[in-house]
């Protein structure tokens, strides 16, 4: 995980390399092996070098080759294909990531993020064409965040870069607190700053003078379909491509880690890892765990992967952490509002790591969404006219999760097949929050109403006709999730203040495209959810792992931090500072008072959320506004 910057005078006057300078200074931490500057004309690229790949030692960008220049936070795991089919000089010594870059770029232009598989964000300078072209991964595991006006365009991998830009204002993109509020997070290009954008995963933009073009040039097919001879077949090609994901995210010199739940994911990233690591080399692992809250504790889980060989592992004590212990100091690196409820978990994990000298971590992140749980089948199995396969699954799910089959009915097939307006026409007759007010019942009516938050929710996740949805519709949308950009760009900053690199082998193109296009029938079978990954694994994972129905969820233990924050939500709701411009206080005293009588009563979620954006605007003194923001030129 490195840094970059890159800055456009589109006025073509004198380059003021002191901007470059300041907002390289501003994402330091990103750069503990050094920094560098190209300054040429009019245009100028900065990098942090955090060097985590064996061929990284050879890296010394900004990278520049035949009027060409790039900086780049970059880890190819296509190398091999992309050495078969690129010019290469492999004998001069270590060919780092960039190099390719540069070189797939000189073969293939633009087109070059085509032939790109695995994380990067990067801006080249190409002096013939006298544009700057940036990119973004697939899935937006490396972030990238810009601002552009008639006179100026910047690109940086964090907002703080830009926000030191005279020309960046502090005020609030109020959109951005809606979303963030509600839960709606499928805009994958607002800020809370007004004044800076992000680079949606799978894009890609050309900037020039008097030209800017932005476009996206990859994304899932849920229309494709792969047929195998047996399910033996789909779980042993998911397993080659698993250990392939994983294999390529063991390249670097650090040391590696791995976050350990007990999950099938976590779990499933674990094994194959240590499997994969040669004998001598010890895998640690980092495991959160609960000592009050047993519901929330997976030790009997984790344990059955720390005691095999080579694995070294620590656990972090939850009940022993603070909601906000250290929240100034995340915001110090996090330039919006936490979201994450575990955030204090996941920071004490990525301080301890970076003390045993880890420098890569690898998670098991959003493995749901790769693998999916294939609950869209049932919905499908209705449209299609399969009763008996349905009545047949739900009674398996019925016996596995001992529920009746009639409430898993209940759950996971008649909303699907009831309309949002009849849905919502059902709770306002109940007398229950409808829109907006359902994600978050603190919300300001004014606020709502202000930025028609209820449309923006209906344009951004339109529902159309739930009912003709196949099970691979459902699975893409849960791949494509806003939510999934918003984790990864979070997790990003978190582990760069530690100067460690998170990796994430089922966000892998390969695997994700593989997953999407087999049969519903290989993610939900007899019952049992995410059959495929159970029985690609079927050698690795320990039973008790293997079989388990359903994960456990954190939401006591979140309960529980959150109780012992009752003085600080009591001192918000006195003297709630802006946050009153987009909350009703009087529910937030409501919903604070109903807490303390049932912490599990469902509002610990809203009540979070309003302590974290009051953190974070007394952090950054920013500007509030309720102007619509006009779009950039």
């Amino acid at each position: 995980m490195s840094g970059l910057v890159a800055l456009l005078n589109r006025e073509r006057g004198d380059f003021d390399d002191g901007r470059l300078d300041r907002m390289l200074s501003t994402i330091d931490h990103r750069g503990p092996d050094g920094r560098g500057a190209w300054v040429d004309d009019a245009v100028g690229l900065g990098h942090q070098h955090l060097r985590t790949t064996p061929q990284a030692v050879a890296d010394d960008q900004p990278e520049t080759e035949n009027g060409t220049v790039v900086t780049a936070d970059c880890r190819l795991d296509n190398r091999a294909e992309l050495f078969g089919r690129l010019p290469i000089d492999r004998d001069d010594g270590p060919v780092p990531d960039s190099h390719l870059l540069l070189a797939a770029y000189d073969e293939w232009g633009t087109d070059c993020v085509e032939h790109l598989v695995g994380a990067f964000a990067f801006a080249i300078w190409d002096g013939d064409a006298e544009r700057l072209f940036c990119a973004r991964d697939h899935f937006g595991v490396k972030p990238l965040y810009y601002h552009r006006t008639d006179d100026l365009f910047g690109v940086a991998s964090e907002i703080k870069a830009l926000v030191s830009l005279p020309s960046v204002s502090t005020t609030v993109d109020e959109t951005r607190v809606g979303d963030y509020l509600t839960g709606m997070l499928e805009d994958k290009t607002n800020t809370f700053y007004r004044d800076v954008r992000r680079l949606a995963p799978a894009h890609a933009m050309t900037i020039s003078i008097d030209a800017v073009s932005t476009w996206q040039y990859w994304d899932l097919d849920p229309t494709r379909t792969i047929e195998m001879e047996s399910e033996e077949a789909y779980a042993e090609r998911f397993r080659d491509l698993l250990e392939q994901a994983v294999e390529s995210r063991l390249r670097t010199t650090d040391r590696i880690g791995t976050t350990l739940s007990g999950g099938l994911d976590s779990s499933s990233i674990t094994v194959l890892a240590r499997e994969l690591l040669p004998d001598d080399e010890p895998l640690a692992t980092f495991s959160g765990v609960f000592e009050d809250v047993p519901a929330c504790d997976e030790r009997e889980y984790i344990e059955t992967i720390t005691r095999r060989d080579g694995i070294a592992s620590t656990y972090v004590t939850v009940d022993e952490l603070g909601l906000l212990d250290d929240i100034e100091e995340m915001l110090a690196y996090h330039d919006e509002p936490l979201t994450n409820t575990m955030h204090f978990m996941k920071w004490e994990i990525a301080k301890r790591a970076r003390a045993d000298g880890v420098g890569v971590m690898l998670e098991g992140a959003h493995g749901d969404n790769a693998v999916d749980y294939g609950l869209g089948l049932l919905p499908e199995l209705v449209r299609t006219g399969r009763w008996y396969h349905l009545v047949r699954e739900l009674r398996a799910m019925g016996d596995v999760l001992d529920r009746p089959a009639h409430r898993l009915f209940t759950l996971f097939v008649l909303p699907t097949l009831i309309p949002r307006l009849i849905r919502r026409q059902y709770w306002t007759l109940r007398g229950v929050p409808v829109g907006p007010k359902r994600s978050n019942p603190l919300l300001d009516d004014t606020f709502v109403e202000r930025l028609d938050l209820q449309g923006r929710k209906d344009r951004l996740d339109p529902e159309g006709a739930i009912r003709k949805r196949s099970a691979r519709r459902w699975q893409y949308r849960s791949l494509m999730t806003g939510s999934m950009t918003e984790f990864l760009e979070a997790n990003d900053v978190l582990h760069a203040a530690f100067g460690i690199e998170p990796r994430y082998p089922f966000i892998d193109v390969r695997l994700i495209e593989y997953s999407l296009a087999i049969p519903g029938t290989m993610k939900l079978k007899d019952g049992w959810t995410r059959y495929v990954i159970r029985e690609a694994l079927a050698d690795s994972l320990p039973d008790e792992i293997r079989w388990r129905p359903w994960k456990t969820t954190l939401n006591q233990g979140f309960a529980d931090r959150l109780g012992e924050e009752m003085d600080r939500l009591d001192a918000l709701a006195a003297n709630p500072g802006d946050l009153d411009r987009y909350l009703d206080i009087e529910a937030l005293r409501e919903a604070r008072a109903e807490f303390a009588d049932d912490p599990m009563s469902g509002g610990a979620s809203a009540l979070w959320k309003a302590l974290s954006l009051s953190y974070w605007l007394d952090a950054t003194e920013t500007t509030p506004s309720s102007e619509p923001r006009v779009p950039q030129r």
